[in-house]
């Protein structure tokens, strides 16, 4: 047994197998200053969570039921889940340079570590665990008991899977680039039992393969700062949704990751996007997190689908000046 299992073992930390297990698993590839880095992380990350209100109980048991899917969908051992894991950390740490959208495409999005990384951020970033509970709370107040949604950039099917097993007369889409990620969704969905009501495919969301008015909600979580033109991909939203219809969008603000090539300044710059391509913004909150690898600052935004959408070629100067084509120097996370 490595010496972080003995440590966490003596604490509530035993309680969590799968994490232990992951644990284990990732001493056998990482060298020692990372072991004890992640050591002093777990260990004292959550006192001082404590300190501020969090729940770190809660935490650990959403990591260890992420773990626990992701096994099961990839029937993987530990040891497989953590190579994969740390090819993307290794990529990330030597291309943290913004990568353009057909080489993100080739390096990251293609490869099969991509779904496994994204269902894991549920587990270990903040900031995802948030936007899943955003997107919850905005399910859960729309009382219609047959809806129509789609998940944009759907990534590992998570948000969509808790979507259809909230809202049981609901169906769903969920696309994707990464037909990898296709796959991983595809499979999560029946190990949730909603693959009856999901429908999963590869396309590219500038261009949606939807009919016109035929969603009564969009989730684009964290994919606007990954597309060219991110105005086309707002107005291509707007032309799917019934007037009316909800749009869920989150981004992280002045992100430096690898695969981000749009940056966003402030709340309102994504205010100025959404009711240019003929939404009207219901909230916008700023949200700051802390955790290993995430993004510290995003902005969650609820936008209702006007009357009239403009047209989808439709560009505003004012609106798309205010993302930044420059990236700031990196942080340390």
């Amino acid at each position: 047994m490595t010496f972080e299992a003995k440590l966490f073992g003596k604490t509530r930390f035993k309680n969590y197998s799968q994490c232990l297990a992951l644990l284990e698993a990732n001493a056998r590839f990482a060298p020692l200053w990372e072991r004890l880095c992640l050591a002093a992380y777990v260990s004292l990350g959550p006192p001082l969570a404590r300190l501020f209100g969090a729940q770190t109980a809660g935490i650990f048991k959403r990591a260890d039921d992420t773990i626990a899917d992701v096994r099961a969908v990839t029937k993987s051992q530990p040891e497989e889940i953590v190579r994969r894991l740390r090819q993307y950390i290794r990529l990330r740490i030597e291309r943290d340079d913004h990568l353009p959208f057909d080489e993100a495409r080739a390096e990251i999005y293609d490869q099969s570590f991509y779904p496994i990384v994204t269902h894991f951020t549920y587990a270990l970033q903040p900031s995802a665990a948030a936007r899943l509970k955003f997107v919850r709370q905005v399910v859960q107040s729309m009382r219609a008991e047959q809806s129509n949604v789609a998940d944009l950039g759907c990534g590992s099917g998570v948000i969509l899977s808790e979507i259809l097993m909230l809202k049981r007369g609901w169906t769903g889409h969920g696309l994707d680039i990464s037909q990898e990620s296709i796959k991983y969704a595809r499979k999560l969905a029946e190990h949730k039992g909603v693959q009856e009501r999901a429908s999963f495919q590869t396309g590219d969301i500038m261009t949606l393969p939807y009919a016109d008015e035929s969603l009564d909600l969009v989730v684009a979580s964290e994919i606007i700062e990954h597309m060219p033109e991110p105005l086309k991909v707002i107005s291509e939203i707007r032309r799917t949704l019934r007037v009316g219809g909800k749009l869920v969008l989150t981004m992280p603000v002045e992100s430096h990751t690898p695969a981000h090539i749009h940056a966003l300044n402030s709340g309102e710059d994504l205010r100025a996007l959404c009711e240019r391509s003929g939404f009207r913004v219901r909230r916008l909150e700023p949200h700051w997190h802390f955790g290993f690898g995430d993004d510290r600052r995003h902005v969650f935004a609820l936008a209702e689908a006007g009357a009239r959408a403009l047209r989808n070629d439709y560009v505003s100067p004012d609106a798309l000046q205010n993302f930044s084509g420059g990236y700031p120097e990196p942080e340390v996370v």
